[in-house]
């Protein structure tokens, strides 16, 4: 996903912390979201709407991935918060807390572009249909992180998985439970990456799952056992909506020189794995030098 949004499940906040950690919470956000509106009115229709996943591309993928819970379906997603008995509503027409405060789900974001708020503000007015408010907070990239490491952050938005077109063979740990930096739980990440020094131990079972099956991975030899294995991380993921998709495969213009050669004209614009251009092997590119300098002489 283009930009996701991560509720967090170690936050601070005991209110947020238990709203998020029931799935019905996280499905109905997700099913309240127009991605086909932010698709046109931010990506000209480029993209491809629905759930952080990985892509088409990949070997281990299935169209169950994209679709789950990323319909738009505003009864469906109003009917689960009712559901969750959050059916009060303040004179402005907010569902209200458990504790009384007006439902207004505060974004953190580290400002990295205007995409990110012409994005949230389409997700702001989606959510008003179900009785949700958003307020952005955008901060430094070093404050931003360190507010979610620390769970005074109750939802944050940043990139969906780097890896979009896996194979069986490379790590399902951006899936699962394994790192800090991972937005959604950073505290299980953190306790993971300490050995319980620090963090919080894992404790829904569904994400203890994911953990169990990444170590189980980590185990097995052969690959119809690790794609098994993907399969089934996929299928949780899918189905608890840890992280909110919003538009997939949207696509990165890049401007090459036209003495430049050896340059894909299409190509995977990713960190990891690859760091960016690196998978294509930019050693092999090269400069029609002498074209170039005829071109400057004329």
């Amino acid at each position: 996903s283009k930009l996701a949004l991560n509720p967090n499940l170690t936050t601070t906040d005991a209110v947020w912390r238990g709203l998020f950690r029931d799935v019905r919470c996280r499905r109905a956000l997700s099913l309240a979201i127009d991605r086909d509106e932010i698709n046109q009115a931010i990506y000209y229709g480029l993209g491809v709407p629905g759930a952080s996943t990985i892509l088409a591309q990949s070997p281990l993928y299935k169209p169950d991935y994209t679709t789950a819970w990323s319909t738009l379906d505003v009864d469906k997603a109003n009917a689960l918060l009712d559901e969750m008995g959050l059916n009060k509503r303040s004179d402005d027409g907010l569902r209200l807390l458990p504790d009384g405060r007006k439902m207004v789900i505060v974004v953190d974001t580290a400002g990295e572009s205007t995409e990110e708020a012409d994005v949230l503000q389409l997700v702001r007015d989606s959510w008003k249909k179900i009785g949700v408010d958003l307020f952005t907070k955008p901060s430094e990239l070093e404050v931003f992180r360190n507010r979610i490491f620390a769970g005074e952050s109750v939802m944050s938005v940043w990139y969906g998985a780097d890896n979009g077109i896996p194979n069986a063979d490379m790590s399902p740990w951006e899936f699962t439970p394994s790192s800090q930096q991972q937005l959604q739980w950073a505290k299980w990440g953190q306790f993971i990456e300490t050995k319980g020094e620090a963090g919080e131990k894992i404790d829904m079972p569904e994400a203890q799952q994911l953990y169990d099956l990444l170590l189980s991975w980590r185990a097995a030899t052969e690959t119809d056992k690790r794609t098994a294995i993907w399969d089934e991380i996929l299928k949780i993921w899918a189905d608890q909506v840890y992280t909110i998709g919003t538009v997939a495969n949207v696509p990165q213009p890049v401007v090459v020189n036209r003495h430049l050669h050896n340059v894909p004209e299409k190509a995977v614009w990713a960190w990891d794995p690859g760091a960016q251009f690196g998978v294509h092997k930019p050693d092999t590119f090269w400069l029609d030098e002498a074209r170039q300098l005829s071109s400057v002489a004329e």
